[in-house]
């Protein structure tokens, strides 16, 4: 298949307007979570059943994205999917709300399957259902508002708590859900956040005040996950025995978006601000194997890094922003 007739296929138009290469960084923080609540891949019936709605409500979110921004890329992005008349307007906004109601029916549903372990819990339904309605408002109404960022922020966590959700069980405390699990939450949604902050204006090289506040979260949120595990109860089952060991992995794993961050700080051009939110978004991977690693041990780490061979391959040829 030559380039043009690839960039003409509509299976290719479908895989922009979901920013393909994005899926994998879902599917890695919502199966770090379920692999840190539950300390492994069990019950897998919910895990998979959880990681589709997570999937389907990220794909939901990326096209609704596209369906209210259409009269936008008609002026500035006419080779978009929908602008440019590839996918049909009619087309993609059934596919947003189906999937977004498929996400959130999948979503209940990983609550209430069987698990001899596990009892049943309505809690992945109200999460889904949150998660849905923080969607809708992201690209709805508050696109254009300085809310924006912490929206796309507060996705992110709600995302992370979906993948836990399915198997949290009660707190003797009476805490609905574990502290660890919170602040390894907020860690994500305020790293992200920073990077929504940054991207604003992407096209022109970003606005000095976004940039600079955008990069302070961004910082932020990876001191959040490097410490998070310090909430956990005694006697989690920490695959990392030492206690200045993951903070100094999250540091390894953060050094290069934060290298970027500093340089596109100082040197705001298109270019620069690009590839760091782009290195961003791919390395929330990375972030999210560190975690399965803590909860689940090494071989699940591993697992959940190698999302980043088809992330990287797909990200040199669809968009990830």
């Amino acid at each position: 298949m030559t380039a043009e007739t690839q960039q003409t296929s509509p299976l290719f138009a479908w895989a922009q307007l979901v920013r393909l290469p994005n899926v994998f960084t879902v599917v890695a923080d919502v199966s770090a979570a379920f692999l840190l609540a539950a300390h492994g891949p069990s019950p897998a019936a919910r895990w998979i059943c959880v990681l589709a709605a997570g999937i389907s409500l990220y794909w939901a979110g990326m096209i609704l994205n596209d369906v209210f921004d259409i009269e936008r890329d008609r002026a500035e992005r006419a080779k978009r999917p929908l602008p440019s008349g590839r996918i049909s307007l009619a087309a993609a906004r059934t596919a947003g709300w189906v999937l977004l109601i498929f996400g959130v029916i999948l979503g209940s549903l990983s609550g209430y399957l069987p698990s001899e372990n596990i009892a049943t819990t309505w809690l992945p339904a109200a999460i889904a259902i949150v998660l849905a309605v923080m969607i809708v408002a992201y690209d709805g109404p508050l696109k254009k508002t300085p809310l924006a960022p912490a929206a796309m922020g507060g996705c992110r966590v709600l995302s992370f708590l979906l993948g836990a959700s399915p198997v949290i069980v009660a707190q003797a405390d009476g805490r609905l859900i574990p502290l660890h699990l919170v602040a390894f939450a907020l860690g994500f949604g305020i790293y992200i956040t920073g990077i929504t902050t940054m991207a604003r204006d992407e096209a022109t090289g970003g606005n000095d005040t976004n940039l600079k506040v955008g990069f302070s979260l961004l910082v932020i949120g990876l001191f959040a996950l490097a410490f998070a595990p310090q909430q956990a109860p005694a006697g989690f089952p920490n695959f990392i025995r030492t206690p200045f060991a993951f903070p100094l992995l999250i540091a390894m794993i953060a050094y290069p978006v934060v290298l970027r961050g500093i340089r596109c700080v100082r040197h705001a051009t298109p270019q620069n601000l690009q590839s760091t939110i782009r290195s961003g978004i791919l390395t929330i991977i990375p972030l999210a194997a560190a975690v399965a690693m803590l909860g689940a041990g090494p071989v699940w780490g591993l697992v959940i890094f190698a999302l980043v061979i088809p992330a990287i391959g797909l990200a040199s040829a669809f968009r990830v922003t």
